[in-house]
C-alpha cells in the first residue's frame, strides 16, 4: 500500500543533490522575433544550434542580402530538397520576379512559417528546412525530411495466432498511419505535445470526440503539461509519470504495440497516448481484470474465448500462490498432505539441509537469472540458454542436494502459469508479488498466506486509473460489465461500452438477435 511515509522519504532523496539543480534543458534559445534579412537569420539559427556538423546552409548567390537555405542533412531528404525546394528557388532567381511569389515555385506538399528563433530551430529539429528571402520576415518551412526507422512488422510481444498482425513501431507518423486505417472518422481528435527540454519528444493524445469522456482528456493533457523533465526517450517512461499511484507494482495504463487493441480502447471510450520513437503506446483508463483480455479474444468463438479469460486468471492465481502453498504446507501444515505423497515428499527433501522457505527463493531467484538471461541474449542462443541452463542446474542442483525434484516442479509450474498473462507489464508485476507471498507464507504458514493476500487485494481496491476505480466492475460492482470481464458473451450482447469510460453514447452497437427467424 502507498503509504505518505515512503513517499515522504522518496521526495527527500530528490532533493539537495548539490548547490546547482538547474535542469540542462533550462538553457533554451532566447524567444526573439525574427527580421527580414536572410543573412542575419542565418547567423543566429546557426548560433543557436552551435554550428553542428550536420547543419548546412546554401546561399543562392554572392550578394549580401542572398536567399538562404538551411537543414540538417542527417534528417532531410536531400535528393527531395533540390528538386521542389532549391532548383524551384533558383528559377525564381534568375527570372529576377518578386520573392513574396516564391510559394508561385515551391509547391512541396506540407509548409509553415516561423517567425520566432525558437520555432525555426524546432522545425529544424523537426527535419524540416528552412528558407529565407529579402523582404520576408523570419522563415519559410518545408517539410523534406526523410523516413528513418523500420517499415511495418509482425507484434512480437503481443502476438496472436487469429487476427492482424501489424504492429506499432517508433515512427509516429506511421503509428498513427495505422490506426488510421482503421478508424476512418473525421471525429478523431488529436491533441499534439512536447515533453523534455532537450529531446523534445513529439506526443500524440488521442480519443473520439462525442465518445470520449472530455475530462479524461484534460487531465491526461494537463498531466503530460506537467512533466518537466530534460528527456523522454519511450512510453514506458512516460507512463510512469502519469499514473495515479507511481509506487504501486501494477500498471494503471494499458501499454500495447497493437495497433487494433488502441482502435478497440479508443472505440470504448478511453484515451491513447502516442510517443514518438517508442513502438508502444499506452490507453487508459484501465481496469485490472482489462490486462488479462487479448484482442484475439473478440476474432475467436466466445466459448472458446471466455475458456481462455478464465485459464489466464486461475494461471495468474497459481503463479502467485502455488509456491507459498508449498513452502506454509511443508513448513507448518504437512499434517494436511495424504500419507503416501507424504512419503515421496520426504524421501525428495531427504538430502536437502535447508528449509523449504530457502529451498523455494533460490530456485526462484534463479529462474528469474534464467529468465532475465535469456530475454537479453539474441533470440536462438536465448532459448537454447534458457532451456538447457534449465535442465542442467536444475539435475545438478538435485545432485547436489540444494533442492528437491518436488520443489522444482512446483516452481516451473508457478513460472510457466505467469507466462498465460497477456500484458507484459502485468506479468511483471506478478513475479514481483510472489516473492513476499512465499517469504509471508515460510514465516506463519497459510495465515501468513492469507496476510500477503489480503494485503494485496487492498492495495488493488485503493488503486485507480484517472480516478476510475481499478477493480471495477467488481467493486464498486456492476452487473452490466461482467458479461467481458472473466467470460465474453457473443458479440450480439455487447452493445453498451463499459460503466469504466464514462462515455457520453453509452450504446455502442445495435446488433441482430442471437435467434434468426
Amino acid at each position: 500500500m502507498q503509504t505518505k511515509w515512503l513517499l515522504k522519504f522518496l521526495e527527500s532523496l530528490n532533493k539537495g543533490q548539490g548547490q546547482n539543480n538547474k535542469r540542462g534543458g533550462d538553457l533554451e534559445v532566447s524567444d526573439t522575433p525574427l527580421t527580414d534579412d536572410p543573412q542575419e537569420n542565418a547567423n543566429r539559427v546557426r548560433e543557436a544550434m552551435q554550428n553542428a556538423l550536420d547543419l548546412t546552409t546554401i546561399s543562392l548567390s554572392d550578394e549580401r542580402n542572398a536567399p538562404q537555405v538551411l537543414f540538417l542533412k542527417t534528417l532531410t531528404n536531400v535528393p527531395l530538397l533540390h528538386r521542389d525546394v532549391i532548383r524551384p528557388m533558383k528559377v525564381l532567381a534568375m527570372q529576377n520576379k518578386p520573392w513574396e511569389s516564391i510559394n508561385d515555385f515551391v509547391v512541396i506538399g506540407q509548409r509553415k512559417h516561423a517567425e520566432r528563433l525558437p520555432d525555426a530551430v524546432r522545425f529544424l529539429m523537426d527535419g524540416w528546412t528552412l528558407a529565407a528571402v529579402p523582404g520576408h520576415p523570419g522563415f519559410l518551412c518545408y517539410k523534406a525530411d526523410q523516413e528513418q526507422g523500420r517499415p511495418v512488422e509482425k507484434a512480437e510481444n503481443q502476438s496472436i495466432v487469429v487476427g492482424p498482425q501489424e504492429a506499432l513501431n517508433e515512427s509516429l507518423e506511421t503509428s498513427l498511419a495505422l490506426i488510421r486505417k482503421r478508424l476512418r472518422t473525421p471525429d478523431l481528435e488529436m491533441v499534439p505535445l512536447r515533453v523534455g527540454d532537450l529531446t523534445q519528444t513529439k506526443i500524440l493524445v488521442l480519443g473520439i470526440k462525442g465518445i470520449v469522456n472530455e475530462e479524461f482528456m484534460k487531465k491526461i493533457i494537463q498531466r503530460i503539461r506537467d512533466v518537466e523533465m530534460d528527456s523522454l526517450i519511450g512510453a514506458g517512461e512516460l507512463v510512469q509519470l502519469l499514473e495515479d499511484q507511481p509506487l504501486s507494482p501494477f500498471p494503471q495504463f494499458n501499454l500495447t504495440e497493437r495497433p487494433d487493441n488502441i482502435v478497440a480502447c479508443l472505440v470504448d471510450g478511453k484515451v491513447a497516448v502516442l510517443v514518438d520513437g517508442s513502438p508502444y503506446a499506452f490507453t487508459g483508463p484501465s481496469s485490472f481484470i482489462e490486462f488479462f483480455h487479448s484482442p484475439e479474444d473478440y476474432y475467436n468463438r466466445w466459448i472458446s474465448s471466455s475458456l481462455v479469460r478464465m485459464l489466464r486468471v486461475i494461471g495468474v492465481i497459481v503463479s502467485i500462490t502455488l509456491s507459498g502453498i508449498y513452502v506454509a504446507t511443508l513448513q507448518y501444515h504437512y499434517e494436511i498432505i495424504p500419507a503416501n505423497m507424504l512419503k515421496t515428499i520426504a524421501l525428495s527433501r531427504a538430502k536437502v539441509p535447508f528449509p523449504p522457505l530457502y529451498e523455494a527463493l533460490f530456485l526462484e531467484l534463479t529462474l528469474e537469472v534464467l529468465r532475465e538471461a535469456g530475454a537479453r541474449l539474441p533470440t536462438k542462443v536465448g532459448q537454447t540458454m534458457g532451456i538447457v541452463g534449465g535442465i542442467v542446474i536444475g539435475q545438478a542442483a538435485v545432485s547436489a542436494g540444494f533442492t528437491s525434484n518436488v520443489m522444482i516442479i512446483v516452481v516451473s509450474l508457478s513460472a510457466l502459469a505467469s507466462f498465460v498473462t497477456p500484458s507484459y507489464i502485468m506479468g511483471n508485476a506478478v513475479r514481483v508479488v510472489r516473492f513476499p507471498i512465499i517469504f509471508l507464507s515460510g514465516l506463519w504458514g497459510f495465515m501468513g498466506l492469507m496476510v500477503g493476500l489480503v494485503t494485496i487485494l487492498i492495495h488493488m481496491l485503493h488503486l485507480s486509473s484517472l480516478n476510475t476505480p481499478y477493480m471495477t466492475p467488481f467493486a464498486p460492482l456492476r452487473l452490466s460489465d461482467l458479461k467481458d470481464t472473466l467470460i465474453r458473451v457473443p458479440t450480439q450482447l455487447l452493445s453498451f461500452r463499459p460503466f469504466l469510460t464514462k462515455s457520453k453514447r453509452n450504446r455502442m452497437n445495435n446488433l441482430p438477435s442471437l435467434k434468426r427467424k
